[in-house]
């Protein structure tokens, strides 16, 4: 499967949905729900098949083909609603203000940072939990400044998000060499910076355990705390009971030391991927992660 195939299906519903600014909620809520499903919801559509093989997984793989159709089912009206969340409140601070909340360890993280009371630089890492979007947006209005590594080589959808982001006050660059470097310097001179751990990278050459089980995830973000000595804590999205956004933050991640560089990139790698699969598992259907992570998993899964 080709990554841009897989993409292109929720590029298409952020699309559509930007449309639909106009709507008020109680509109646009149902409407982001239906169109995320027609969209994505068929079962030749490769976004489709990697959905529900990462939900198989993400469940520990017991779901009954029926539950499996219906957790599917539920990441694309959750989908639907943090996008619309998002394109909605794009200019409007004070809702956004109202729709995310964070954590109190969140807080004093980044009041840290902007006071730069930390003697090093801070990594933040995350899971694609819904709600990342509008939480960054929150961040943004709030002063927290960091750098933003996305997914390198953007097709135009991916770029025009980017876009949006930058022009409302955030930092987001594809991973590149220069954006790499740039990422270390920052880190180095005592800022913050953040990126993506669940989008399977194929060419990384590690693979790593993620929920028990091997996944070719990046591990650069690793390579890269070491390198600044980098504080790393992994972020947490949570959409509450009354659809706002928490945003949540581990424990300070401690990086481990060894004397095979292969072998130290790998335990501490894993070490992150534990704390996020705790995240994920809260509620899995609200992990936004469109490309298959397993796909040695396929064969597992319940007919259609």
């Amino acid at each position: 499967m080709k990554p841009d195939d897989l993409t292109n299906q929720a590029l298409g519903t952020a699309l559509v949905l930007a449309l639909s600014q106009g709507l008020p909620p109680f509109m646009g809520h149902p409407v982001a729900a239906v169109i995320s499903y027609i969209l994505g919801n068929r079962v030749i559509s490769p976004t489709f098949h990697a959905i529900r093989l990462n939900q198989w997984v993400a469940h520990d793989g017991k779901l009954s083909q029926r539950e499996l159709r219906r957790a599917v089912r539920r990441v694309f009206q959750n989908q639907g609603r943090a996008l619309y969340d998002f394109y909605h409140n794009l200019d409007r601070p004070e809702e956004i203000r109202r729709l995310v909340k964070l954590t109190p360890r969140f807080t004093a993280m980044m009041e840290e940072s902007m006071a730069s009371k930390a003697n090093q630089g801070t990594l933040l890492v995350m899971p694609h939990l819904s709600g990342f979007n509008v939480g960054g947006l929150l961040l943004a209005q709030l002063g927290f400044r960091f750098l933003t590594l996305a997914i390198p080589n953007p097709n135009r959808g991916y770029a025009w998000q980017n876009k949006l982001r930058n022009d409302r006050g955030m930092e987001v660059l594809p991973m590149t060499g220069s954006s790499m470097q740039l990422a270390r310097e920052r880190l180095q001179k005592g800022g913050a910076v953040l990126t993506g751990i669940d989008r399977p990278h194929p060419e990384s050459g590690y693979n790593p355990l993620f929920f028990n089980r091997p996944a070719a995830l990046p591990v650069a973000y690793i390579r890269l705390a070491l390198k600044t000595h980098a504080r790393v804590f992994v972020i947490g999205f949570r959409s509450l009971a009354d659809h706002s956004y928490l945003i949540d933050l581990s424990d300070q991640v401690e990086m481990e030391h060894a004397a095979d560089p292969r072998e130290e990139l790998m335990m501490n790698t894993q070490k992150v991927l534990r704390i996020a699969e705790e995240y994920i598992r809260l509620d899995p259907s609200q992990w936004m992660m469109f490309l298959p992570v397993w796909p040695q998993a396929e064969g597992e899964l319940p007919s259609l």
